[in-house]
């Protein structure tokens, strides 16, 4: 597990091109020279200044991420995330971002095990940080930073008690910033010792199938998991009856690419961020899994 400080180290190190918004060349300064009350107050008068309106966003988010920078710098002083959660929450309200925000407040949900809104909070950094234009190259995760957040968001889309959709901003993708990600953990629950959906497990494969048809892609994989409830054997059993049960929910709902399904019963188990977070019923939800590996 990394460490909350290492976590939220990520900060920009250098301006981009000057642009002709006034407010936007002010702020990087003020963000440069650590100067977070200048960095609030420009980004208070930039929906007057002479800036398009990606511009005055952006204007915010580089004010956000001067508060954001005290934060992690508090933090890895030894300071609690915790108490910063207020800070963090009304520069989400006030800035719509960046990203970092989104990273700190899901790793804060997580540590209080709202599972369900950390898996949303952590989906929203993965997209937030992959818009281009919202997200200049220069304040952009790279790429291991990238596959954290879509490890965490998954795991924390099996752990929660309800459906996470596996997109919050925009259509499904498999693809952020060109770092490819092409293997997805989906909850689809099922009714125990069956491959019949629960009605939570209908609206999680409803999801997978929206974000299918968003991506379009040739052909899929679905490898099943199950817990180490039972004999090996008919865990292997189920886990390839409940690939094959999503498989032909998919194709009856639009899906006309090439399905091959696999089954691993509890061979291997999910490897979470943090095992000891988890009590022993919600590893065995974690297990409790169906893979998309789009081809």
């Amino acid at each position: 597990m990394r460490s909350l400080a290492a976590t939220l180290f990520v900060m920009a190190g250098v301006a981009p091109a000057a642009a002709a918004c006034d407010a936007f060349t002010g702020v990087i300064e003020a963000f440069n020279a650590g100067d977070e009350q200048k960095a609030q107050s420009i980004a208070e008068t930039a929906g007057t200044a002479n800036c398009s309106a990606n511009e005055r966003t952006l204007v915010g988010r580089v004010a956000a991420l001067s508060s954001f920078n005290r934060i992690a710098t508090d933090v890895g002083n030894g300071g609690k995330l915790v108490d910063h959660r207020a800070d963090l929450e009304m520069l989400q309200k006030k800035y719509g971002g960046p990203w970092q925000v989104f990273d700190a407040l899901g790793d804060l949900a997580r540590e209080r095990k709202d599972y369900e809104e950390a898996a949303k909070l952590y989906q929203i950094a993965l997209e937030d940080g992959s818009n281009t234009t919202l997200t200049p190259d220069w304040m952009a995760p790279d790429e291991q930073y990238i596959l954290r957040l879509d490890r965490l968001a998954g795991e924390m889309r099996l752990a929660a008690p309800r459906p996470v959709k596996l997109a919050m901003r925009g259509g499904c993708k498999v693809s952020f910033r060109g770092v490819a990600i092409k293997k997805k953990s989906t909850p689809v629950r099922y009714v125990f010792g069956t491959a019949d959906f629960t009605p939570e497990g209908v609206e999680a494969a409803k999801d997978l199938a929206e974000c299918l048809k968003a991506v379009k892609p040739s052909a899929i994989k679905l490898i099943g998991h199950t817990d180490p409830v039972g004999g090996a054997d008919a865990n292997y059993a189920l886990s390839l009856a409940r690939a094959d049960t999503l498989k032909a929910y998919l194709h009856d709902t639009g899906y006309a690419g090439t399905i091959t399904t696999i089954g691993k019963g509890e061979d291997e188990p999910f490897k979470p961020d943090d095992a000891s977070a988890y009590d022993t019923e919600t590893l065995n939800q974690l297990n409790r899994r169906v893979e998309v590996d789009v081809q």
